[in-house]
């Protein structure tokens, strides 16, 4: 499941060899997986649990009570599911719950990864506050937080703290595999990057979709 890209140097004619995205998320920064597509936001947060996992690190998935997540597809892609905690909070206790488990998840220092599931909604109002605070505890203790977000391209990011924000799209399944085509819409850490298609194995739930 996990994708490539290419990293262009200061010198616009020099390139180096594609390096998947999870090797290049920033620490300290909040990353935002956006848009409309949830199979191609999924895997490419799925990618990223993956590589922290081979770091070593413990990675925690916070969503709403009967959420997407399906554990024998992240058995099947990779997802060593012993060192993998989802949390499911009631969806009567809105966005601002979501927030708040990642914020007692950070404060522990356990996780090296917190993959934060806001498709349904983000908090109303300004997101100066939550995303500060969130922000704040990644600098204190040096971790990593995915937002994912059902933001279309055209939508503006979550908020101002947004460090980096991508959106995935899936292409055509053909023989049980997809691709998925990346781009970033935001970039306030300076990857200064251009992403490339990668192949990913459809998730049992897909295959046999038109």
């Amino acid at each position: 499941m996990a994708f490539g890209t290419v990293i262009e140097l200061e010198e616009p004619q020099v390139a180096v060899e594609a390096l998947p995205l999870p090797e290049l998320l920033p620490r300290a920064r909040l990353v935002e997986v956006s848009g409309r597509h949830a199979c191609a936001r999924t895997t490419t947060a799925v990618s990223c649990v993956i590589h922290a996992q081979a770091r070593g690190e413990l990675v925690a998935w916070v969503q709403p009570e009967d959420g997407s997540l399906f554990p024998p597809d992240l058995d099947a892609a990779g997802v060593d599911l012993d060192c993998f905690i989802a949390i499911q909070v009631p969806r009567s206790a809105g966005p601002f719950a979501l927030v708040r488990a990642a914020e007692w998840l950070a404060r522990s220092r356990a996780f090296g990864l917190t993959v934060i599931d806001l498709t349904d909604a983000v908090p109303p109002g300004s997101s100066v506050n939550w995303q500060g605070r969130l922000q704040g505890l990644l600098r204190q203790y040096d971790g990593r937080i995915l937002l994912l977000t059902s933001n279309a391209q055209e939508d503006p990011s979550s908020g101002p703290l947004i460090g980096l924000r991508i959106e995935p799209r899936r292409g055509s399944l053909h023989a049980d595999q997809f691709r998925v085509h990346t781009r970033i819409l935001k970039d306030k850490v300076g990857l200064n990057t251009g992403l490339s298609p990668t192949q990913s194995v459809a998730p049992a739930g897909l295959r046999g979709t038109p």
